[in-house]
C-alpha cells in the first residue's frame, strides 16, 4: 500500500466540504465561478472515472495542457485519483515540444482545454500509437452520473505521480519522476511547517499550474491547508493587483518577471491583507525586490529549488527577511555547498549546491546514466553555485553553466545583473557570455528599457564603469523589447547566446580602449 497525492484534496474535502476551494475569475469580462472542496472532489472523481472508462489507471501516463481554471484543477486531481502519472505540458509549447513529451513519457491520453485543441492535433499528427484525446469538457461529462471512481486509487509505494520535464536550457529535456509519497509529504511540510498557511488564507493563483512551482505553491499547499485559491487564467499585472485588493489576498507566489511588472505599475494603495510574497524560479535582483515591496506593501522573500528537487530552501517567516537569500533548508531536506572534491565548502565560500531529501525525484525517465550522474554520492547535484552565511541561510550565486570566464576571471552574471538592475532606466536585464578570440568570452548585457526611456548603450556602459570592477563590467550591450522566457518565467539565456551568435541580436560595443583592458 502507498499514498496518493490526490489525498491532498480528498482529505480537505472530507474535513471542510463546504469551504470554497477555488474562485476561478476567468478571462476579463467573464463571470467568476466558485467551487467548494466537496464540489472539486466530485469533479476530480468524474475525470478519474472517465480515464478508467478509457482503460487507464496505475502505471499509465497522461498529458495535460490548459490555462489555469477549475476544469484544469479537476483534471489534475482526476489523473491522481485514477493513479495515473501526470505529464504537465507548458502552455507555450510548440507542437514538436508537446509531441516529444507525449512520446517520451508514453502518454496513453492527452487532456486539453478548448484553446489548445489545434495545438494538440498538430502535435499528435502521425504519432503511432495514437494517445486518446480528451477535451476537459468531455472529461467532466460524467459529473452528473455516478462514476466508477469514488476515492483516490491506492498506488504502490514509489509510484510516479508527476513527470516534470526540465526546461532543456542545456540540451534535450529530461523527465524527472516525482512519486506520490514525495509530493504528499513535501506539500504537508511546506504548508504547515514552512509557510504556515491556514483555512482563512487566500492565495493568488497566477503562476501556471502546468509548472511545478505553480502546481505546488499556488494549488497543493493551499488545498492541504483548506485555503481559498483565487485562480487567474494568465498573468496581467494590473488585474492581478486589483484582485489582491478585491479578494483580500494574504499570500502570493510569483516569479521575478511578475514582481518587476507589479513594481512598474503606477503608485497607489497597497493590498491591505497581503502578508508577504514568495519569489522563485529565477534570481530576483535586490532592486526589483525593493521596488516590488514598495508597491505591494509587503516583503518579498525568495525560495530555491529545481525541477528534480523543488523548494529545498525558503526565506520564510519568522526568519529574518534577507535580500539575496533563498533562506534555510526546509525540514527534512539536507542541503550542502561542496567544493570540486565534494567536501563541504567553508561558510561564505562558493561551491556547488547539492541536496537530498523527501522532495527529490526518484529518477530521470528512461535515462539511468543521467540519473546516476546527477545523484553521485547520494546527493542531487544542482549545477548551481551557492554559499551559506553564518546563520545557515543559502544564497545562490549563479548557474555553473552560465559562468563567464573573461581573461581568466570568473564573472557570475547574476552579480552583474543585480547592479545593472539598479539603473533607473533598466526594466529587465540578462547578462551572458559571447565567445571572444582574445579574452575567451566577453560580457554582454541584454537590456529591456523601462517604458518611455531612451537609454543608450554608451550611457549604460559609462555608468557601469563606476559600479562594477573592471573584470565584471559589460563591454557590450544589446537592447530587446522583451526577454525570451521559459515556462517558469526564467530567462532563456541559451537563446540569447544563440541570437548573438547568429546575428539575430546585435550588441553595441564599448570603445576599443576600454575593451583592451582585462
Amino acid at each position: 500500500m502507498g499514498i496518493n497525492a490526490g489525498q491532498i484534496l480528498r482529505q480537505t474535502a472530507v474535513r471542510m466540504p463546504e469551504r470554497i476551494a477555488i474562485r476561478d475569475v476567468g478571462l476579463p469580462g467573464s463571470a467568476a465561478t466558485e467551487h467548494t472542496y466537496a464540489e472539486l472532489d466530485a469533479r476530480a472523481c468524474a475525470v478519474a472515472s472517465r480515464l478508467v472508462q478509457l482503460g487507464l489507471g496505475v502505471g499509465d501516463s497522461v498529458a495535460l495542457i490548459g490555462e489555469n481554471s477549475a476544469d484544469f484543477v479537476a483534471a489534475w486531481f482526476g489523473c491522481a485519483y485514477a493513479g495515473c502519472a501526470l505529464v504537465p505540458i507548458p502552455l507555450l509549447s510548440a507542437p514538436p515540444e508537446l509531441r516529444f513529451r507525449v512520446e517520451h513519457a508514453g502518454c496513453r491520453a492527452v487532456l486539453f482545454d478548448a484553446a489548445r485543441a489545434q495545438l494538440v492535433d498538430a502535435a499528435l499528427a502521425g504519432l503511432d500509437p495514437q494517445p486518446q484525446r480528451l477535451a476537459l469538457s468531455d472529461a467532466l461529462a460524467t459529473l452528473s452520473a455516478q462514476g466508477s471512481v469514488q476515492r483516490p486509487a491506492d498506488p504502490p509505494i514509489g509510484e510516479t505521480a508527476l513527470l516534470l520535464y526540465t526546461s532543456g536550457t542545456t540540451g534535450t529535456p529530461k523527465g524527472a519522476a516525482i512519486s506520490h509519497a514525495s509530493l504528499a509529504l513535501h506539500t504537508a511540510i511546506l504548508s504547515q511547517r514552512v509557510l504556515g498557511l491556514g483555512p482563512d488564507d487566500r492565495v493568488l493563483g497566477v503562476l501556471p499550474l502546468t509548472h511545478s512551482y505553480g502546481c505546488r505553491m499556488a494549488m497543493l499547499v493551499s488545498f492541504f491547508a483548506g485555503a481559498r485559491v483565487v485562480l487567474m487564467p494568465r498573468f496581467d499585472a494590473g488585474r492581478s493587483l486589483q484582485l489582491m485588493h478585491d479578494q483580500a489576498i494574504s499570500w502570493v507566489p510569483a516569479v521575478p518577471t511578475m514582481y518587476a511588472a507589479w513594481a512598474a505599475l503606477p503608485d497607489g494603495p497597497a493590498p491591505a491583507a497581503l502578508r508577504w510574497g514568495l519569489c522563485a524560479g529565477a534570481p530576483l535582483a535586490d532592486e526589483t525586490a525593493r521596488r516590488a515591496e514598495r508597491r505591494l506593501g509587503a516583503p518579498v522573500r525568495q525560495g530555491y529549488g529545481m525541477t528534480e528537487a523543488t523548494f529545498c530552501t525558503i526565506n520564510a517567516p519568522p526568519d529574518q527577511r534577507v535580500l539575496g537569500s533563498v533562506g534555510k533548508p526546509v525540514w527534512g531536506i539536507d542541503v550542502r555547498v561542496v567544493d570540486e572534491q565534494g567536501a563541504d565548502a567553508p561558510i561564505g565560500r562558493d561551491g556547488e549546491v547539492v541536496v537530498r531529501g523527501h522532495n527529490a525525484m526518484t529518477r530521470y525517465l528512461h535515462d539511468p546514466d543521467a540519473t546516476l550522474a546527477v545523484s553521485a554520492g547520494g546527493f542531487l547535484h544542482s549545477g548551481d553555485v551557492g554559499r551559506f552565511d553564518a546563520e545557515g541561510r543559502l544564497a545562490i550565486v549563479d548557474r555553473i553553466k552560465d559562468l563567464i570566464i573573461r581573461g581568466g576571471y570568473n564573472v557570475y552574471p547574476s552579480e552583474v545583473e543585480a547592479v545593472l538592475a539598479t539603473h533607473a532606466d533598466v526594466h529587465d536585464v540578462a547578462v551572458v557570455g559571447r565567445p571572444d578570440a582574445y579574452y575567451g568570452e566577453e560580457v554582454v548585457a541584454v537590456i529591456v528599457r523601462r517604458p518611455g526611456c531612451a537609454l543608450a548603450a554608451a550611457e549604460l556602459l559609462q555608468w557601469a564603469e563606476a559600479q562594477l570592477g573592471r573584470s565584471k563590467r559589460p563591454r557590450e550591450v544589446a537592447f530587446v523589447e522583451s526577454m525570451p522566457l521559459g515556462p517558469s518565467g526564467k530567462v532563456q539565456k541559451r537563446m540569447l547566446r544563440q541570437w548573438l551568435a547568429d546575428g539575430t541580436l546585435h550588441a553595441l560595443h564599448a570603445p576599443h580602449a576600454e575593451r583592451s583592458q582585462p
